[in-house]
């Protein structure tokens, strides 16, 4: 293993190209190598899931992933005038700064592949989408996840996109 292969960087500044942004981002939170101060240009759709309050159409398994991951700042929109060549569309400047901004997950592995897979049909409930997952492998038992959802009070006829990233954390912890 190569010394820099476990360091942590003090701060990352990129202008992400938009096919690859969110796994770009995805990977420092996951592997916990974000920097104390990552600032990122993303394409405007991409920073609006990213900083999206939950209901909204926006919010997504990237927003809860990104939300649990970090304390993540709107840096506001940038026009396409801004670069050159000019790009047909807009970007937005997202600030993140590592945090347990929703409480700790205690098995951040089972934690995503939960989110993940209960996001997999948005319009569905929560009740369906955990039909669904509970046929996947390496998916936890599937009354264990009914049995912490409702222990959190949550209904499972919600829809996914309206429960907050505390509440996901919450039935993670539950579950484990």
């Amino acid at each position: 293993m190569k010394e820099w292969e476990n360091t942590v960087p003090d701060r990352v500044l990129g202008n992400l190209p938009y096919n690859t942004a969110s796994a770009i981002i995805a990977a420092f939170i996951e592997s916990g190598r974000l920097a104390p101060v990552s600032v990122f240009t993303v394409q405007d759709e991409m920073g609006q899931r990213m900083t999206a309050s939950p209901g909204t159409k926006s919010f997504s398994s990237f927003s809860v992933l990104c939300q649990t991951g970090a304390l993540v700042k709107d840096g506001g929109r940038l026009s396409p005038g801004s670069f050159y060549p000019a790009p047909r569309v807009r970007s937005r400047i997202v600030v993140l700064r590592p945090a347990e901004a929703c409480g700790h997950i205690e098995n951040p592995v089972e934690f995503r592949l939960l989110v993940r897979s209960m996001f997999t049909s948005r319009r569905k409930t929560l009740s369906n989408n955990l039909k669904s997952a509970a046929r996947l492998k390496g998916f936890p038992d599937g009354e264990k996840v009914r049995e912490a959802f409702y222990a959190e009070n949550i209904d499972l006829s919600r829809r996914p996109e309206t429960v907050s990233p505390s509440e996901w954390v919450a039935v993670s912890n539950r579950i484990g």
